[in-house]
């Protein structure tokens, strides 16, 4: 009986994390995300800090891996690495992401005041946002599982992305879980008969009204207008199956399938997706660029492609997006890798790994940052591959001299999972912020066209082979994301864990 007392918090802990998955895509449903928060802050308060420590880590553990596990499925189906390797990875992987939720507990923890209204309306997701924002960029960072994430769908935090980027929406999406937790649990505001309700109540309840009628009247703002005409894209969405990429036999294969796909497409801008070619320019049959340039000439299209791009006499390699129909191959280079996906920290440790694993295409070399825009058929393309549309902070520079943004993905690593919706909802993100049409061309899926609402115009059914046409408009201007990026957010937390390490102190005399 101790036993099971005992370990009923990390139960409740468990299922809490667990059911957080059902918040972001595809499920899209926002009550999850505040029953899981519900369930960490309720149980975890109630706890002693060695025990709050392995509670953080058990939520962090299931609130991750319900939302992750398709990297089990990535390294042990795709890359091969077996079942052993596969599940440590994996495991380890979210047990390091676990860290970030635990330092935001402590945080919340040691800088609680004798004012629960400051603490759950202002320290909570104060303490919330450091974790993420520092989960976002610590050890080149990964900021998936988001709490904005779960809000891209919700009218009244929509407006805020544009304002103050994801972390922002964060920010007020954990402010408004943590004044339902104290008036519904906490305070008891709604759970007992004739509750006491003090001027501290009443104006909590002011500062959600305010904070609803704020977001109703931020929804929907322009803060850019449109740039020439629109512009037909033709997205072309190969299907390529991840083993048979690499396959030499069938590569040809591949070629050849492009070349009709371009050949039929009837647009101003054609695009491949990440690595369509998996292999050098010059290393493509003798006059294949020739012929496939010349049919993108025949429908007057300009011509890009993922690619990698060889860039010096000594092997050095980028992972690009290449405007093959320019003389010039103008291209934008990778700037954000995948650790161990693309690059080989400490390469003298794992190299001989990844030499004997036969993983291709793991020595990339890092792009500049803040690469200029692409000028294509009087439009300026703002370009970032794979997961970097979950990095929005690096994106700003380029998307504001920007009128249009451009994602090159292959998603196939990732199977029939969520991976790809996951990756769509970072892409709808990054939309609101820039207020762009945001274009997402996948080998697999999802092909999509977003508009800078983060509305879906335009998408293609996944895994199969087909090209999605559609009309985006160009758009100047510059958001106040764009302008202040993620300062204005981070500073305000800052200054609410001061104010509450001020407060405490006071406290502290007063007691004295």
């Amino acid at each position: 009986m101790n036993f099971v007392k005992k370990i009923q918090p990390y139960l409740l802990l468990a299922a809490a994390g667990f059911i957080s998955v059902y918040a972001f895509a595809p499920y899209n449903k926002p009550m999850f995300i505040i029953v899981s928060m519900f369930g960490l802050i309720w149980v975890t308060n109630q706890l002693p800090t060695k025990r709050m420590i392995i509670g953080a880590f058990v939520f962090g553990t299931n609130f991750f891996l319900s939302q992750l596990y398709w990297m089990f499925y990535s390294l042990y189906d795709v890359i091969k690495v077996g079942v052993f390797n596969s599940a440590i990875g994996m495991l380890g992987f979210v047990l390091f992401l676990s860290i970030y939720i635990l330092l935001s507990l402590i945080l919340f923890k040691y800088c609680r005041t004798k004012s629960e209204e400051f603490n759950y309306l202002f320290l909570l997701p104060s303490s919330w946002v450091i974790g993420e924002w520092l989960r976002g960029w610590v050890f080149t960072g990964f900021s998936w599982c988001d709490i904005a994430y779960t809000q891209t769908n919700n009218f009244l935090l929509q407006g805020v992305f544009p304002i103050f980027g994801s972390y922002g929406v964060s920010w007020f999406a954990m402010s408004v879980i943590g004044f339902l937790f104290y008036v519904l649990v906490n305070n008891k505001i709604m759970t007992v008969r004739n509750p006491k309700i003090t001027l501290s109540n009443r104006l909590a309840i002011l500062y959600f009204v305010v904070i609803a009628i704020a977001g109703y009247y931020v929804h929907g703002i322009e803060y850019t207008e449109d740039y020439g005409q629109p512009v037909k894209v033709s997205l072309v969405q190969g299907n390529v199956d991840g083993a048979e990429k690499w396959s030499q036999q069938l590569f040809l294969k591949h070629l050849d399938m492009y070349a009709q796909m371009i050949s039929n497409s009837k647009a101003d801008i054609t695009i491949l997706p990440e690595t369509a070619f998996p292999l050098y320019m010059d290393y493509l049959p003798t006059g294949y660029l020739d012929d496939i340039k010349h049919l993108a000439e025949l429908n007057n299209s300009a011509l890009i492609i993922g690619m990698p791009k060889k860039i010096d006499d000594e092997g050095n390699y980028v992972n690009s997006v290449t405007v093959v129909s320019e003389s010039s191959y103008p291209y934008y280079a990778k700037s954000h890798l995948v650790p161990f996906g693309e690059y080989i920290p400490l390469k003298d440790i794992w190299g001989r790994f990844y030499i004997f694993a036969g993983i291709p295409m793991v020595g990339f070399s890092q792009g500049a940052p803040n690469q200029a825009p692409l000028v294509v058929k009087n439009q300026k393309l703002a370009f970032n591959l794979c997961y970097e549309n979950g990095f929005g902070s690096e994106l700003i520079s380029s998307a504001r001299q920007s009128t249009l943004m451009v994602n090159l993905s292959d998603m196939v690593w990732y199977g029939h999972t969520i991976a790809e919706d996951q990756h769509l909802q970072l892409s709808q993100a990054r939309a609101m912020e820039n207020q762009r049409y945001y274009i997402q061309d996948t080998n697999s899926g999802l092909t999509t066209i977003i508009n800078p609402f983060g509305h879906i115009d335009a998408q293609l059914t996944p895994f199969i082979q087909d090209m999605l046409i559609n009309y985006v408009q160009g758009k100047v201007g510059e958001t106040p994301y764009q302008k202040y990026g993620n300062y204005p957010i981070i500073i305000l937390s800052c200054l609410v864990l001061l104010l509450a390490q001020i407060l405490r102190r006071r406290n502290r005399s007063v007691d004295e």
